[in-house]
């Protein structure tokens, strides 16, 4: 059981640091195309307006990623525990 947990915690770590470097990439790559549409003056305060919310928007589909990621993770966690064999003779939840 314990390799199972051990993969587990690796997936969730790697579904966890791969999102941020997406986040994180996503932002780059978009920022260059918003500078250069920011410095036409008619479009300045549009633009920025509009890469607030892309940005934002980024974070946030992101960050919903890691969310399920830690609920999934603790989900299997309830499981595992519920499925691990027990020592004879060692109590449970259940037997109080």
């Amino acid at each position: 059981m314990e390799r199972w947990r051990g993969l587990k915690a690796l997936v969730q770590d790697a579904v966890d640091h791969g999102s941020r470097a997406v986040e994180r990439l996503q932002k780059e790559t978009a920022r260059k195309p918003f500078e250069l549409l920011a410095r036409i003056p008619p479009l300045h305060t549009p633009v920025m307006g509009i890469r607030e919310i892309h940005d934002m928007a980024v974070s946030q589909a992101h960050a919903m990623i890691r969310l399920v990621n830690r609920v999934v993770g603790d989900t299997l966690d309830v499981v595992m525990d519920m499925v691990e064999p027990r020592p004879e003779g060692a109590k449970t939840l259940q037997d109080g």
